[in-house]
């Protein structure tokens, strides 16, 4: 290759780079990185430590490591908070709408009431549309839970084949917690690694844990499916959210602090 030729190359180069940031599309901003927060850009493959107020575009990687947590001001109705040990992926807009795709892990969605986009939210298990609410997201690759602190949510179950939507959604009201399950079997050996978890901690940590699941647990293995129903592709079940394990969990209490100093 002449000189000439490389020259060249290296000028293509840095002008395609430059046209694919100029093309990029604006997804908000990380205002509270805490720990080790991680963003992979969509034409890299390494993943580079967040920056206060950096921009974040859409077809890009969020990732949350270890006592990790990361907040994301999308505008100015809407925060988007990502808990530890989470890869999010910031989809690109369908019909105008903003979209997270998460595997598993936590998200708080923290969306105003008036003309702001709809947000949707991806899982292994479905997909939730919001305007004007306020709900925790709690999810792993077989189930999801949504805690409706504020507003409403409307969740439609994936099929099968894990791509194609249900033709039937389930309206979340404020106060509810909803979970669905792909696998009711899996879902039940998911409950045991948690209590196996709580029992490798200290016991009285553990004796206040059980104290407070016990009876839930025992439901599941007992009558597993008197609290679920049926529903083509897998099961849910809709209770009240669990206002004094909310009280306990630093995640939970975190957000709502977050929500009532404004942002």
């Amino acid at each position: 290759m002449t000189r000439f030729s490389l020259y060249t190359l290296i000028i293509f180069n840095i002008i395609f780079i430059d046209k694919l940031r100029s093309e990029k599309i604006s997804f908000g901003k990380v205002t509270l990185p805490l720990g080790s927060v991680l963003v992979q850009e969509n034409v890299k493959e390494e993943w580079e430590k967040a920056r206060v107020n950096q921009q974040v575009f859409i077809d890009e990687k969020i990732k949350t490591l270890e006592k990790s947590r990361c907040e994301i001001k999308i505008d100015n109705k809407q925060i988007l908070r990502i808990g530890e040990n989470a890869v999010i992926h910031l989809e690109s807009p369908e019909d105008g709408n903003n979209g997270i795709s998460i595997e598993s892990g936590h998200v708080w969605l923290s969306a105003k009431p008036g003309k702001g986009q709809k947000l949707r939210v991806r899982t292994p298990t479905g997909v939730a549309a919001i305007r004007g609410t306020v709900y925790g997201l709690d999810c792993t690759g077989n189930h999801s839970t949504y805690n409706v602190y504020e507003g409403s949510v409307d969740v439609t179950p994936f099929k099968d084949d894990g791509i194609t939507l249900e033709d039937t959604s389930f309206s979340v009201q404020q106060g509810e917690s909803f979970t669905l399950i792909k696998d009711f079997e899996e879902y039940k050996k998911e409950q045991q690694k948690a209590m196996e978890k709580y029992r490798a901690k200290e016991e009285s940590d553990f004796e206040r844990f059980k104290k407070q699941q016990s009876d839930r647990f025992e439901k599941y293995k007992t009558d597993q499916l008197k609290d679920f129903q049926k529903f083509k592709s897998g099961h849910f079940t809709r209770t009240s959210i669990d206002t004094e394990a909310g009280s306990q969990s630093a995640w939970v209490q975190w957000n709502r602090h977050r929500d009532t100093i404004g942002n």
